[in-house]
């Protein structure tokens, strides 16, 4: 063979050799910083096909930079009432990539802004096409750079759902997940999940009872119940009195929510008291062994070694009632997500496993709370949803409260003309197409909340009446009242385009229909009040539609 061929030879096989080893080193060093930065740990008795869903992050590195935050918050305004505590909540909601979430995120978008809450807002889009995505971030794009207002974000994921695209609701943890891992730059010490199919009325703030005085509330079915008052008499939450003593304010190890009428079902889970559905449901599958999130767990061995025949309740169906039994709106400091948010997002298949229905991640979310021991301070007013419900866990008594006679002195003109006796209707008097109620304007007015089309014949600010009013509407129901029906899933997905058209809305027939029921004695006080509820979600939700799509046309 010619030496010279040779020599090249071996030269190659040397070059050959060397960068194999330097590609061999550099893998090692690539995994060895990356189990260091994410510190895996897996539990013995899980199998290697459950790998994937058990690894726990750390994150801790930004877990320190969220604590060196917290607490810092703004310190702009004082007290619960003032808007301006806003800006220091960073609001998030989780969509999929259909038109049908599409025009529901742009609504809670503007909906935010105009109830004029200052912190960002971020939509989490996963499963997107690639022509999916573009689409969206164009008209996003248009919306944030057209209003020169940069509160609007977006975030977009690989889908998360379970089951082949069967339960989608999965992308809701597996979608936080994702962002909260990828966010380097989370300035904000609280974040508040909600849902894109919720429509703001006030600005979400990080303040509970600080400042507050609790005073029972005395009036014929709402006496399991409690409003909390600031140093100017203003009512400002709403909650079950049995609940334990309200925080002074969202902060690390102390989250809020909602209270959802789920309760803590899970809690009695394989036992004798559980549900149908928890009576064959295994926690320790979900929470694994040892876990705070179990409702029995054996105690330590005696001091002989003899296993203890006792057992020590960790969740007990009475704790879970009361610090669990939460939903969306969902507010938790930034460092406490980050702990929750690898449970939440590992949790829920495998409570779908167990339990493959429509909440099977809302009640992965309290397994993984109960899991870390992080309570929630249950309140009613942050929503109302079903006009239908008697329970106190909505904050349907402050709408009720609608129906209630004001002081003469400070009805409008308007009011004065109603025929007497007539009270339901005040949940939609002086509403239009583009406006809200007089009453509901009344309201914010005196709260100092939001960009409302307010007027000037107002009283002022020291005979306003009114009461309070709940943070979001949720509109998961249908709402049908006077021919006329607001139901999500009948809206048109191009609601929102430059040449759209506004809802239809004819106020003097709500009206007419509320005056009718009212003197009907065919209607029991119960059906009243549901159809006084339904007429206060139309005549809010088509105005606040309305006025959303005025606002996107001019962005």
């Amino acid at each position: 063979m010619n030496p010279h061929l040779l020599q090249r030879s071996s030269l190659l096989t040397g070059i050959t050799s060397l960068l194999a080893i330097l590609l061999a080193v550099t893998w090692t060093v690539s995994f060895f910083y990356f189990i260091q930065l994410h510190q895996l740990k897996v539990d013995s008795n899980i199998s290697h096909h459950q790998l994937g869903s058990q690894i726990s992050i750390s994150l801790a590195k930004k877990q320190d930079a969220a604590a060196a935050n917290q607490g810092q918050g703004n310190k702009s305004g004082n007290g619960n009432n003032n808007p301006s505590n806003s800006n220091d909540v960073h609001i998030v909601f989780s969509t999929d990539c259909s038109g049908y979430q599409h025009w529901q995120a742009i609504a809670s978008y503007y909906s935010f802004r105009r109830a004029g809450h200052l912190g960002p807002i971020t939509r989490i889009v996963s499963g997107c096409k690639p022509s999916q995505e573009e689409e969206i971030r164009t008209e996003f794009h248009k919306i944030q750079q057209n209003s020169n207002n940069h509160q609007l974000r977006l975030h977009f994921t690989p889908s998360f759902a379970l089951g082949g695209k069967h339960y989608k609701y999965s992308n809701k943890p597996g979608g936080l997940y994702h962002w909260i891992m990828n966010h380097t730059t989370l300035e904000e010490s609280v974040i508040a999940l909600v849902d894109p199919d919720m429509i703001s009325l006030r600005p979400m703030v990080p303040q509970l009872g600080e400042g507050m005085t609790p005073t029972s509330v005395t009036r014929d079915g709402y006496r399991d119940l409690v409003e909390y008052r600031d140093e100017h008499g203003k009512v400002l939450l709403l909650r079950q009195k049995h609940l334990p003593t309200l925080p002074s304010r969202v902060t690390k190890g102390v989250a809020a929510g909602q209270h959802f009428g789920i309760g803590g079902l899970w809690a009695s889970s394989g036992t004798k008291n559980a549900r149908k559905d928890f009576r064959e449901f295994n926690l320790t599958m979900v929470c694994g062994s040892g876990s705070p999130c179990l409702n029995n767990v054996p105690l330590p061995p005696t001091t002989d070694g003899s296993a203890s025949s006792n057992k020590k309740a960790y969740t007990t169906r009475e704790l879970a009632d009361e610090n669990y039994a939460v939903g969306p709106v969902y507010i938790a400091s930034t460092s406490d997500w980050m702990d929750l948010l690898p449970r939440w997002h590992t949790f829920t298949p495998r409570v779908h496993a167990q339990y493959p229905k429509l909440l099977a991640e809302m009640y992965a979310f309290t397994m993984a709370a109960a899991d870390m021991q992080l309570t929630f301070a249950l309140s009613s007013s942050y929503m109302v949803s079903d006009p239908g419900t008697m329970s106190t866990t909505e904050g349907w008594m402050w709408i009720d409260e609608y129906a209630e006679r004001e002081p003469i002195s400070i009805i409008t003109r308007e009011i004065e003309q109603r025929p007497v006796g007539n009270t339901l209707r005040s949940v939609c008097d002086g509403a239009t197409s583009n406006s809200l109620p007089t009453k509901t304007l009344r309201r914010l007015e005196k709260y100092g909340y939001g960009n409302y089309h307010g007027s000037d014949a107002f009283p002022s600010a020291d005979e306003r009446g009114g009461g309070a009013l709940p943070t979001v509407l949720h509109y998961c129901q249908n709402y049908k009242l006077a021919n006329h029906t607001f139901a999500k899933r009948k809206m048109p997905h191009d609601f929102f385009r430059c040449n759209g058209e506004p809802l239809e809305f004819d106020v003097e027939a709500l009206v007419k229909e509320l005056d009718s029921i009212e003197n009907d004695g065919g209607f029991s006080e119960t059906q009243k009040k549901k159809q006084m509820r339904t007429g206060f979600m139309l005549c809010h939700l088509v105005p606040l539609m309305n006025m959303a799509l005025i606002d996107y046309k001019l962005d």
